[in-house]
């Protein structure tokens, strides 16, 4: 993995017609308007998750050939996020899914659908030094196309009147997954005790 000054690899695929800067232009977007949010992450940091996954969905519609579906409901609520161009029922390769994860490799679904998912791997940093002056920070972008064979069934531990999560899909072998498909990591972080912390780049 080869990072440019920015901290952008070059080298790996991207959906077609989506260009780094519109991912770069995209991070800074979703940066600036999750920080209005941040004491969501405080009190609930599943929801605030989402909301990354919502504002990177926000950005490439309005930075990129990729637009929200036309219909409401389908937008919200079902596969995909996106498509080329607002394309109803795309095929895989022009359909983009948006998912904020705090995670350094592991990223979940509702759904196992055929795909390129793009996940804003995020941190909230109160001492704004991950990036300077960030109180939310992307620190890693990784993009891939994903296929049915790629996500393993999580069963609900939901029971009947006593609550629980719904189904899940996780990635199987995630770090082996997603270690060539990371698109941009910041210069200045590196992952160490599983989470983002300043490198040898940093202050």
């Amino acid at each position: 993995m080869v990072l440019d000054a920015e901290g952008f690899v070059r080298s790996v695929a991207l959906p077609p017609e989506l260009k780094i800067t519109h991912i770069r232009e995209a991070i800074e977007h979703v940066e600036e308007r999750t920080a209005e949010l941040v004491d969501i992450y405080f009190e609930q940091a599943n929801v605030f998750s989402g909301i990354v996954g919502i504002m990177g969905v926000q950005a490439l519609h309005a930075l990129s050939p990729y637009k929200k579906h036309k219909h409401p409901d389908v937008a919200q609520q079902r596969f995909p996020d996106l498509s080329l161009r607002g394309r109803l029922n795309p095929p895989p390769e022009q359909a983009l899914e948006s998912k904020g994860s705090t995670r350094p490799w592991a990223l979940q679904s509702h759904y196992n659908h055929p795909g390129w998912y793009i996940v804003w791997r995020y941190a909230v940093d109160q001492t704004k030094r991950l990036k300077r002056g960030k109180m939310v920070v992307i620190w890693r972008v990784d993009i891939s196309f994903l296929g049915e064979e790629d996500w393993k069934y999580e069963g609900s531990k939901a029971a009947e009147g006593r609550g629980g999560r719904t189904h899940t899909f996780g990635v199987k072998n995630p770090a082996k997954r997603f270690r060539d498909s990371i698109v941009y990591q910041s210069p200045r972080i590196v992952i160490r005790q599983g989470g983002p912390v300043l490198g040898s780049n940093g202050d």
